[in-house]
């Protein structure tokens, strides 16, 4: 059998010493593994003497700040942050010895497993002394559970050039939504929506999350804002040969394409109406029957159908052909802004740096400085991933090979310059959602009138209008009826 070679990541044993860290080393090497380096966590109050190497083996130590050994969370939240990111360029195979520590640093190294954390192909090993011996044994850990997690993990290791959303989130509003995610996409068969702004990774969670949680690897993607009102059933449908000028043959539609996979319907309300109402009897049950553009029969297809808009629920409805949105709504998730998961900005931000990194003069690790902090963390993030994208390739532009460091001032400079910019587009036309902007704008139409006219009575005059409506108008919008009727608003008719 050949020798291998790898990484040792473990914790340094408080009580048995550095002789636990020798011992491993050398049961591995009995076991044809030679460790080339150490990855060795020291908890930062306790100092001990740790040597450079061991024999011809680099130990390289790494001092956690922990105040409890035993409280589970900080130790998870000390190695995700601490000790994951050196793993993202392992050259050679990760060994992780579960044993030195406390019983709660060795739980969450199952759970880091379990969860797909570590590069594929680690290896877990349990070391125990051997009274019978007198010699320290090492066996593998066989706790091959496979979570959704570790399935996603799996696939974006398995495919870097894919942009896939960071799993575990930090924030609060984003781990809910992902909770809600994989519970929905786990039934099969019923329509999945998506909600969210643009730029907050709809389609990546598609594709990565959603078809990782059905088991379907083939994802059509249908952006349906490019869609053409006059060949928008042929596309999706499919023809047959003469039904219409220019069907020289038969053609499948992206249904009959998609089938064994999903169908992922981007931007849904930017289908035509005409072939909404074609698309309900597809939606209405798992058969999904449609009928090629020429064709006097039904086809069937075995199809996921999954749906994303940015636009909010009451605006979808408004947009959509009633019966279709009834089948395709019962089970939706709204995925949050960057700006309300600001935890969540670090990691993204680093995810982000590496997709776009094609230079091997460009560092890997992506710049955090307090000022590219502070932005992030000030910016209203109106484009949210795309923002992150736009800052990344400025800072890309902007890092000198001689100084082997980014202007990081210079990039913020353009990107605040784009930014501020942005936001000022938008709020001409308020924010959130039509009622919020509805309201928004009656406020200021308000004020500017009572300015303009001197007296409520002058400016109801001005504006054709009752004092009482201007008054209400104000009151709205200050929050002293913030449910007041907006006309077209459906969730407040419902």
């Amino acid at each position: 059998m050949d020798r291998r070679t790898g990484t040792l990541l473990c914790w340094h044993a408080e009580r048995a010493g550095i002789e636990v860290l020798e011992s491993a080393i050398k049961a591995l090497q009995n076991r044809r593994i030679d460790i080339n380096r150490v990855l060795y966590l020291v908890q930062a109050q306790r100092v001990p003497s740790v040597p450079a190497t061991i024999g011809r083996t680099v130990v390289e130590p790494i001092s956690i700040a922990l105040d409890d050994p035993t409280h589970h969370a900080a130790i998870y939240k000390q190695v995700r942050d601490r000790v994951l990111p050196r793993l993202r360029d392992l050259r050679d195979s990760l060994h992780i010895n579960v044993s030195p520590g406390t019983p709660a640093m060795h739980s969450v190294w199952l759970m880091l497993h379990a969860g797909g954390a570590f590069p594929v192909g680690a290896h877990l090993w349990s070391s125990q002394f051997s009274r019978e011996t007198g010699r320290v044994r090492i066996d593998p850990v066989y706790f091959s559970i496979t979570t959704y997690l570790a399935e996603i993990q799996r696939v974006a290791r398995l495919q870097p050039q894919l942009a896939v959303y960071e799993a575990q989130a930090r924030s609060p509003s984003r781990r809910l939504a992902l909770e809600h995610l994989a519970r929905y996409a786990r039934v099969f068969g019923a329509p999945l929506l998506i909600l969210g702004e643009r730029g907050t990774g709809k389609t990546r969670l598609v594709e990565t999350y959603v078809a990782t949680l059905k088991g379907r690897k083939q994802v059509v993607t249908v952006p349906c804002g490019g869609l053409d009102s006059a060949l928008a059933e042929s596309l999706l449908f499919g023809h047959r040969k003469g039904a219409f000028t220019g069907a020289a043959g038969d053609r499948q539609g992206l249904l009959k394409e998609a089938d064994g996979g999903i169908l992922f319907l981007d931007e849904v309300q930017d289908i035509p109406k005409p072939v909404q109402r074609k698309l309900v009897r597809v939606f209405q049950d798992r058969q999904r029957r449609h009928r090629p553009l020429g064709s006097d029969r039904e086809e069937t297809a075995d199809v996921e159908l999954v749906c994303a808009s940015n636009l909010p629920m009451a605006e979808l409805r408004e947009r959509l052909d009633a019966d279709l949105f009834d089948r395709l709504s019962h089970l939706s998730v709204a995925v949050p802004p960057l700006r309300e998961c600001r935890e969540d900005c670090r990691d993204d931000w680093n995810r982000v740096w590496g997709e776009l990194r094609q230079r091997d003069d460009i560092p890997v690790d992506a710049p955090w400085t307090p000022e590219i902090e502070a932005a992030l963390q000030r910016s209203s993030l109106m484009g949210n991933l795309r923002d992150l994208q736009r800052l990344a390739v400025l800072c890309m532009a902007w890092w000198s090979v001689p100084d082997q460091k980014v202007d990081v001032a210079s990039a913020l400079g353009e990107w605040s310059r784009f930014t501020m910019t942005e936001a000022s587009e938008v709020s001409d036309l308020g924010e959130g959602t039509r009622a919020e902007r509805v309201r928004w704008f009656r406020d200021r139409l308000a004020k500017w009138a009572k300015a303009r006219y001197g007296t409520w009575a002058a400016a109801a005059k001005a504006l054709e209008c009752d004092e009482k409506t201007l008054r209400l108008d104000l009151a709205a919008a200050d929050g002293d009826d913030p449910h007041s009727p907006v006309p077209g608003d459906k969730t407040r008719q419902t």
